[in-house]
């Protein structure tokens, strides 16, 4: 999976829990189109309200049995 520039597009309609890169690391989001990234999570468990997401990717699949 690559990375997506949030100049270059967003997830698609509906809530989504995303991987996000931030100016203060890796983490985790949730994404709805009226309120964009929210609940930013950062190192395990720092948690941001608002936070400027520079770049986005979806979680990978689950691994196979």
């Amino acid at each position: 999976m690559k990375w997506i520039s949030v100049s270059d597009a967003l997830p698609d309609s509906g809530l989504y829990r995303v991987i996000v890169s931030t100016d203060k690391g890796v983490g985790s989001a949730n994404y709805n189109p009226y309120n964009g990234f929210q609940a930013v999570t950062l190192n395990g468990s720092t948690q941001y309200s608002r936070l400027e997401v520079t770049h986005w990717m979806p979680f990978p699949e689950a691994p196979g049995k």
